[in-house]
């Protein structure tokens, strides 16, 4: 199977958000249910060399890293301690519904 890109993470990442009763996620939580929808195989599930994540989570929390999805103005970042959380934005929302 084609590896997953982190583009084609942008649309289920907004719609795990948008399912969400606040429209927030931690990126934690997103790495799950992303893992469960998308069900990445192959390399992306490959252990990272010396890190014990994936390379699809890796992926998703690109998202942040490269603000793929803030800069877009689809969702906001909040950092915390722990793993930060994204809100999917009213942009987001419509952004869903024209796909």
């Amino acid at each position: 199977m084609a590896r997953i890109s982190e583009e084609e993470l942008i649309i289920p990442a907004l719609k795990v958000m948008n399912s969400s009763i606040s429209g927030t996620i931690s990126t934690t939580d997103l790495i799950s249910k992303l893992t469960t929808l998308m069900k990445p195989t192959g390399e992306d599930m490959s252990i990272l060399n010396n890190r014990t994540d994936t390379k699809f989570s890796q992926k998703v929390r690109n998202l942040k890293s490269h603000n793929t999805i803030t800069e877009l103005g689809l969702a906001t970042f909040t950092p915390n301690p722990t793993s930060g959380t994204f809100t999917i934005t009213d942009s987001g929302k419509a952004y869903l519904m024209s796909k």
